[in-house]
């Protein structure tokens, strides 16, 4: 008997496709799909024009500059990466004459915020293009005097009762990703000229008015931090807007970091870089562009409370016993800066173990670049 109840158990089991009961047990079209196994690609036929083709998820070449083909690797655990270096969520910062907001948020979501900014304060736009992260306003009439007064007049239109000392004022706002990745950084720029002047503006990165473009990009920061805490609204327009400004590049020879950036603020970004995440510069060279560092394989960017208080693990002070002095070298390549990091002994440059500890030092840099 208990043979039998089997046998017809299982003759039910294999036909419950064929009788629409598979559904009831959770087998679903895709699973089945699945284990049907690769079909055969679709051919276009000859009449047809042949599509390009766009690979969406493209297999990189492997550079094998370690030399590790064919070796047999013990893999640990990843290193723990921390997303909290200190940074505030929304910051102003500066470097010279330009200043832009850094704000610890992706760009699909501070743009739709941006674009109600303009909205809420009336103000008419001329340019709206989120793929490219750019908007430009019309001219607006705007009053003499402090950058207060003159924005005060710009929202109020109060400039249009006193002609003779008005004048048109034209902004460009820039949203783009920020160094970090999944950060978004905001600059505007500011033209002006006499009203009735059908002079055409070029943007050519610096402000008429420095302080009046201060002015709007702390008000614009002030709105996005109160914004924020509202929860987020999600542009789909810009989400294309994701490649961060700084990547790590693999060649023959080795890994580099690229930075999108000009020279100084890239050189300002790695200093930065190298004193959040605690590693020790021995010395500088500005003139040949080079940080002299000493780092190890065990250093801990983020040592608690006793580390710290001992100067081990990546103190501020001292560094640690089995550090290596290592040199961090920036080259300015025109539309990006290339950093790469050798051993302060050349001879012992192309051993696995300073492949691996340069590359490490180089990840730390871009984990730690805002």
């Amino acid at each position: 008997m208990r043979w039998m109840v089997l046998t017809v158990t299982l003759s039910l089991i294999g036909g419950c496709s064929w009788i629409g009961l598979d559904r009831y047990f959770g087998i679903s079209e895709e699973q089945k799909r699945l284990e049907s196994g690769s079909s055969a690609p679709t051919e276009v036929p000859e009449d047809l024009d042949e599509p390009e083709f766009v690979d969406l998820m493209p297999i990189p070449d492997v550079v094998d500059y370690r030399g590790l083909s064919g070796q047999t690797i013990e893999v640990g655990l990843p290193q723990a990466l921390s997303t909290r270096f200190g940074v505030e969520q929304i910051v102003i910062r500066r470097l010279g004459d330009d200043r832009w907001v850094f704000l610890d948020l992706p760009t699909a979501t501070i743009w739709p915020q941006v674009v109600l900014f303009w909205e809420e304060n009336h103000l008419p736009v001329a340019k709206l293009d989120p793929r490219i992260g750019v908007l430009e306003s019309e001219w607006l009439v705007g009053s003499t005097g402090n950058p207060d007064e003159i924005y005060e007049s710009l929202i109020s239109g109060s400039a249009w009762s006193d002609r003779d000392s008005a004048q048109q004022f034209k902004f460009r706002v820039r949203v783009e990703p920020g160094v970090r990745n999944g950060s978004t950084e905001l600059f505007v720029e500011q033209k002006q000229r006499a009203l009735g002047d059908e002079l055409e503006v070029s943007w050519d990165g610096s402000s008429d008015n420095q302080e009046l473009e201060g002015k709007l990009l702390s008000t614009i920061a002030y709105y996005l931090g109160d914004r924020v805490a509202e929860g987020p609204k999600v542009s789909l327009l810009a989400a294309g807007l994701q490649e961060s400004k700084a990547s790590l590049v693999t060649e023959s020879d080795g890994m580099m970091l690229s930075y999108k950036l000009d020279f100084n603020r890239a050189w300002a970004t790695v200093g930065s870089a190298l004193e959040d995440a605690r590693v020790t510069v021995d010395d500088l060279d500005r003139t040949n562009s080079i940080y002299y560092v000493t780092y190890s394989s065990g250093h801990d960017p983020d040592p608690g409370f006793f580390s710290r208080l001992l100067g081990r693990n990546g103190g501020d002070k001292d560094a640690p016993a089995d550090g290596k002095r290592l040199r961090v070298y920036l080259k300015d390549a025109g539309a990006e800066v290339l950093v790469t990091i050798a051993m302060e002994d050349d001879q012992l440059d192309d051993t696995t173990e300073n492949l691996i500890l340069r590359e490490r030092l180089l990840k730390l840099i871009k984990e730690y670049s805002t």
